[in-house]
């Protein structure tokens, strides 16, 4: 009975309205311009964006959603075209999900609300990204690597995949720890900020309370050798031959070729780095080739069998290495032996009178000369086995290390000559800096350096050393000077297969032409 009166009633309105004339036309809402974008969070923390996108071929907004923590499978994004006052179509999924159909609207004064056709609702509030007001940004000099974390306590170490550069963002002051690490072969300088020096620790903890600029700065390790360096050279094994190399600071190179006949050769390309400890080499991506030769000797065609072998290069002191390659059937723990290789220097030493005075040719020696049993100054080390590698390899170690000990002497020389300094001049200069260097050498023992300005004292009338007249007094010449302050053997440099790497300095010194 009461519908029936709602009914009625609602027929007598309606025969009203028309006994009128005319209907009352329904309101147009406005329709505005689209004007709220950006990042929308929601209190369960999903993710709404709109983008407006000015495309020639599809412009409009893109609406970007995440309703889930799987960013792939919880993601839709796309074009929606505004209708009315919304935002209406269909979203594609970023993942195996189905497509949504959804509607975007305004809600509140900043705000947006998403109706999920046949799902939920979602309301969303405007996320205003604070802007940082204290800006770090990291960087490296050289090479090496830089880590953080907010606190005061130890950062990870990523040895794989560091970092050379950073920002942060703050939005106050707030207290990180740096560290910073080198690459194998360099060493740790010190860390700078705002272009000034900083701190010499690799790790340290200070409070971001303003904007700066922070950068680790390295170099190379000078004493450093990549310890594939004792190992390099030639090797044989039957029809086998290997040539080891060095790569970088501490890997190696592998060829490895056996002469199947005269016209086809197996080769092995292996790369690995060197456990010092064990001396092994566990490689992999070794890549072998057949290579193919003409009657002439000319490669006409080189086939690649594969590229992901993998095997073991182990180093023995006898001079010799085993070869076990997995996919191979020659490379069964093959031992291979060092080939003694001829050598030749660029610029000869036997030209060189005063290098010769003490030393000999000797064709069994590595680098073709050894020490001459007759001389006052290198007849002592004729008597050690200069064709043995590993003992000249100790040689020229500690030879190197004795001209690095003068380096600063070795700079000062070759800038005065560009600045056409005389001979006097360098001598003077070159001479006061190798008694800075006596000196400083016996920075970290204090009974050899009370020694030492005892003699000099008792020799020379003061602590310091001969002055460079003192000097010219008792050689006659300059040049005599100039190359006593250096004390270098050509001689010793040509048995430890430095003659070529310092040949210059011979030439600065007046030694050769």
């Amino acid at each position: 009975m009461k519908k029936l009166i709602c009914l009625l009633a609602a027929l007598c309105m309606l025969l009203s309205l028309a006994a009128c004339g005319k209907q009352a036309e329904p309101e147009v809402p406005e329709v505005k311009d689209w004007s709220r974008e950006g990042l929308f969070l929601d209190e369960n923390e999903n993710m709404l964006t709109v983008t407006r996108m000015d495309d020639a071929d599809e412009p409009g907004w893109y609406v970007g959603v995440m309703l889930g923590e799987d960013l792939t499978e919880d993601s839709w994004g796309g074009m929606l075209p505004q209708d009315g006052n919304s935002l209406r179509g269909t979203l594609p999924s970023s993942g195996f999900g189905e497509d949504l159909n959804v509607t975007v609207s305004e809600e509140g004064e900043d705000g947006l609300v998403l109706e999920v056709e046949g799902g939920e609702t979602y309301h969303f509030k405007i996320y205003d990204t604070p802007a940082a007001s204290i800006a770090v940004t990291l960087n490296t000099e050289g090479w090496g690597y830089l880590t953080y974390v907010e606190g005061e306590h130890m950062p990870d170490v990523d040895t794989e995949f560091g970092s050379t550069s950073a920002y942060l963002g703050l939005t106050g002051a707030e207290t990180y720890t740096f560290l910073a690490w080198p690459e194998t072969g360099n060493v740790f300088v010190k860390w700078m900020k705002n272009g000034e020096d900083f701190t010499d620790e690799p790790q340290f903890t200070a409070l971001m309370d303003e904007d700066a600029e922070y950068v680790a700065v390295f170099e190379e390790d000078p004493g450093w050798q990549n310890p594939v360096m004792n190992f390099i050279g030639e090797y044989q094994c039957g029809r086998a031959h290997a040539l080891i190399e060095c790569v970088g600071y501490e890997d190696a190179s592998i060829v490895i070729e056996w002469g199947g006949s005269a016209s086809e050769t197996a080769r092995w390309d292996i790369y690995g780095t060197l456990d010092p400890e064990t001396l092994t080499i566990a490689y992999e991506g070794c890549a072998k080739s057949i290579i193919v030769y003409d009657e002439d000797g000319e490669e006409v065609s080189r086939e690649q069998e594969y590229e992901d072998g993998t095997g073991t290069i182990i180093f023995h002191d006898d001079g010799t290495f085993t070869w076990h390659d997995d996919r191979s059937e020659y490379g069964e723990d093959m031992l291979f032996e060092w080939v003694f290789p001829e050598f030749t220097y660029v610029h000869d030493p036997r030209e060189n009178p005063e290098a010769m005075k003490d030393i000999l040719e000797d064709p069994d020696a590595v680098y073709g000369f050894s020490p001459d049993p007759e001389s006052t100054r290198l007849g002592v080390y004729a008597q050690y086995d200069w064709s043995d590698p590993e003992l000249v390899a100790q040689a020229q170690e500690e030879r190197r290390a004795y001209h690095e000990s003068l380096d600063s002497m070795t700079e000062i020389l070759f800038d005065m000559r560009e600045e056409g300094a005389s001979i006097e001049e360098m001598a003077r200069a070159v001479s006061e800096e190798r008694n800075r260097l006596r000196l400083a050498a016996y920075a970290d023992d204090p009974e050899g350096l009370a020694k030492l300005k005892q003699s000099n004292l008792d020799t020379y009338g003061h602590e310091e050393g001969p002055t460079p007249d003192e000097l010219f007094e008792k050689y006659g010449s300059w040049t005599t000077v100039l190359q006593k302050a250096f004390s270098t053997n050509m001689g010793m440099d040509a048995c430890c297969g430095l003659y070529d790497e310092y040949y210059m300095l011979y030439v600065e010194l007046g030694y050769v032409e």
